[in-house]
């Protein structure tokens, strides 16, 4: 049977313990389940509330991962932890949310935190900013004390006299015009943002998500990927030498010679662990148009999401292939992904765009949507292969690439449902500027 361990990051020194009454710590416990950062996660809400309630009552010995994933998480008592890291990866979720609830909302008396390397929950008190000391006399006499001439000091006093009007009007002019560059600066930015065609297309582009009230939430799926079980690696190493890298935990591919077969327990699905590099590109850039306008989100992955979270929130959904929430939510439009490499109009069959085998040709879909079943908007960026995923955030991101599109849509898209087609030249497994090759808006 293969042993299965349990591990975390390296541990990190906890804070020390303070008496603090129970009572106060569910107090702060409530509030923070109802705060931005914890009410759109129920998972991270009740593994805190469960890591909490085990800490206050002194049970360590139900704070390992395997007894969390039970308990919490309703997985079965000989689950592999290893193929399923669902606890330490909602565990660095309540990490990353406690650090946002303490950096957005208004400082408590009580900081409740889960440190790197243990499921225990730990509390202090926070103590207000020290109050600087003030700066003790200096014992050294002051510098610049000779005495000077007489006659030279008579001379200066002179010219002071003279000078300090004209120096001062000059600094004071020199401030007023440079005051009222930066304003001129200043409203000629806002002009552009605000009231330049690019920035109004964008900006009524994207409305349905930026003025939303509600947290943004980020969606991305996991790939269908197998990894050898520990066993045959050893195995394996044992009888062919190691690189360097490779003796320090590098991963590389294995080098099997033809005809080799490998038994089916000496591999094992790593389920909503990897995503590709194009979808980590779209993410980024989405994030950084959300962080630039000052929006919450929330991102999530593998089975973390359901129906109740994109009925509650503005979704962006990443992918295609490896996102079952992309093609259940835009399976009824017009354009749809058809099998591993393939898009397809659905109101007529005979328009199709197809990948080539190298994928040296992507072609991808993006959506924005009033979804029926959820009553919130959801905007979808996802390519046939991975570089169609990265090209369609591109395109969702640039102004001008939005600009250019809503030109040849009819008058009053703002307000309407809209699907585009790309495609994309990938070079060096990069994609170049996206162009359009179909739009249907409705």
């Amino acid at each position: 049977m293969r042993s299965t361990v349990e591990c975390e990051e390296p541990s990190q020194p906890a804070p020390p313990a303070l008496e603090i009454p129970a009572s106060e710590i569910q107090e702060v416990l409530a509030e923070m389940m109802t705060s931005t950062p914890f009410r759109s996660s129920k998972q991270s809400q009740e593994l805190l509330r469960y890591i909490v309630d085990k800490s206050l009552s002194g049970h360590a010995e139900l704070l390992k991962e395997r007894v969390i994933g039970i308990e919490v998480f309703g997985r079965r008592p000989d689950y592999d932890t290893n193929a399923d890291p669902v606890v330490r990866a909602r565990a660095g979720e309540v990490r990353k949310r406690l650090a946002l609830y303490y950096q957005t909302e208004p400082e408590h008396a009580v900081r409740i935190s889960v440190p790197q390397g243990s499921f225990k929950a730990f509390f202090e008190r926070i103590g207000r900013n020290p109050v600087s000391p003030p700066l003790a006399a200096s014992e050294d006499p002051p510098l610049m004390q000779s005495p000077a001439e007489p006659v030279i000091t008579e001379i200066r006093q002179e010219n002071k006299v003279d000078a300090r009007p004209r120096s001062a009007g000059f600094r004071g002019r020199l401030w007023w015009i440079a005051a009222a560059a930066s304003l001129v600066i200043l409203i000629l930015a806002i002009q552009h943002n605000l009231f330049s065609p690019e920035s109004r297309a964008f900006n009524h582009f994207w409305s349905p998500v930026l003025d939303n009230p509600h947290q943004v939430l980020i969606y991305v799926g996991g790939n269908a990927v197998y990894q050898l079980s520990p066993s045959y690696l050893d195995a394996y190493y044992r009888q062919h030498p190691q690189s360097q890298t490779e003796a320090m935990g590098f991963e590389s591919y294995i080098q099997w010679p033809p005809g080799t077969k490998i038994d089916t327990q000496d591999l094992y699905p790593a389920k909503d662990t990897f995503v590709t590099i194009g979808d980590v590109a779209a993410i980024t850039r989405i994030e950084s148009l959300l962080v630039h306008r000052n929006r919450a989100f929330d991102i999530r992955y593998g089975g973390d999401v359901t129906y109740g979270d994109l009925r509650e929130s503005p979704t962006i959904l990443i992918g295609a292939h490896n996102n079952s929430w992309t093609l259940t939510m835009t399976g009824n439009l017009r354009y749809v992904f058809s099998g591993r490499n393939a898009i397809v109009d659905r109101s007529d069959p005979r328009k199709f765009w197809s990948a080539n085998a190298s994928f040296t040709e992507d072609y991808a879909i993006v959506s924005r949507v009033v979804n029926s079943k959820t009553g919130s908007t959801v905007i979808t960026a996802a390519g046939v292969g991975y570089a169609g995923t990265q090209a369609a955030a591109e395109f969702l991101t640039n102004p001008q690439s939005i600009f250019t599109l809503v030109k040849s849509l009819p008058k009053g898209w703002e307000k309407k449902n809209i699907q585009i087609v790309l495609h994309a030249t990938v070079t060096n497994q990069l994609p170049g500027a996206p162009d359009v090759v179909a739009t249907y808006c409705w």
